[in-house]
């Protein structure tokens, strides 16, 4: 994205599913796994939603005695919006209002989860 020419809210929408991937696998967007027209985005999307927990970075889960809580209001919420986020065509992906939206939804689902 940042090599085009063009530069567009679209892309920056790209640019943030991509690093909300990357947060959420540990993984990165060059990984040398992801060669011969493998991505971060493809790797996420063939695990999700049933065996996401494959290409979850552990060390978010670890220490969370609520991780299977945590997983489905939480994880798996912002891994679709990564997903959507980081879609090929700019047409697909959403705007940044609906993503801050959802993403207050899941916090706001989420917090009672972390009140102790």
């Amino acid at each position: 994205y940042g090599m085009s020419a063009e530069i567009s809210t679209k892309g920056d929408v790209y640019s943030f599913g991509v690093l909300l991937l990357q947060m959420i696998t540990g993984r990165s967007p060059t990984d040398k796994n992801f060669s011969d027209g493998a991505s971060l985005h493809e790797f996420v999307r063939r695990a999700f939603p049933d065996n996401i927990c494959d290409v979850v970075d552990q060390t978010m889960l670890e220490d969370d005695s609520n991780a299977q809580e945590v997983i489905k209001n939480c994880v798996i919420p912002l891994v679709r919006i990564g997903l959507s986020c980081s879609m090929t065509s700019p047409k697909e992906r959403p705007d940044m209002g609906q993503v801050s939206t959802e993403i207050l939804r899941i916090k706001h689902v989420a917090s009672p989860m972390y009140v102790r």
